[in-house]
């Protein structure tokens, strides 16, 4: 077995002292940059989302397709998405957009998901992203409808909404 020399051994203590510096430098940015990003307020702050201003629309034909509408407020520091939509096992929903075409037409487009941000909210409607579903021909003004909302980091949100008549010039 060989003795080291000390050339040898002060070489490898200078490599030992190079990567534990750029070790320790890592270290220090990461902790810095965790730091700040706590100090701004974004970390530990979770989604939290609170659905308001629940309603169906009852169709002029009972039993067809009609929209649902939520108010959907995130007071949370995370945004989350809004997944799918549910209101009894036997009935499909869909989470759709409003579109136009190039000759002024509107039509509903399916729309995977809807993005609610952080500390904002989205008010489903019309013009915008809302859940079209085949209403119950049993339906009358005023009945409550349940509907479970599946949101990817809050979990399910269950609300009852108001079956409300359509009426000309009325907003839904």
């Amino acid at each position: 077995m060989r003795n080291p020399s000390a050339a040898g051994l002060l070489r490898r203590a200078r490599e030992a002292t190079g990567t534990g510096a750029v070790v320790t430098l890592a270290s220090v940015a990461a902790i810095g940059g965790l730091s700040a990003w706590t100090t701004a307020g974004y970390a530990g702050s979770p989604a939290k989302i609170d659905v308001r201003e629940a309603r169906v629309l009852l169709p002029v034909i009972p039993g067809q397709n009609t929209n649902a509408y939520f108010r959907i407020v995130n007071s949370g520091g995370a945004p989350d998405h809004l997944r799918s939509v549910a209101f009894s096992a036997s009935s499909a929903t869909e989470l759709t957009v409003h579109r136009m075409n190039a000759t002024n037409g509107a039509y509903r487009e399916r729309s995977g998901s809807v993005e609610i941000p952080a500390e904002g909210e989205v008010e489903m409607s019309p013009h915008g992203p809302a859940v079209t579903l085949r209403s119950d021909a049993s339906w009358r003004p005023g009945d409550r409808v349940t509907f479970t909302l599946d949101f990817q980091r809050s979990g399910a949100v269950t609300v009852e909404a108001d079956v409300r008549p359509v009426t000309r010039g009325s907003t839904p």
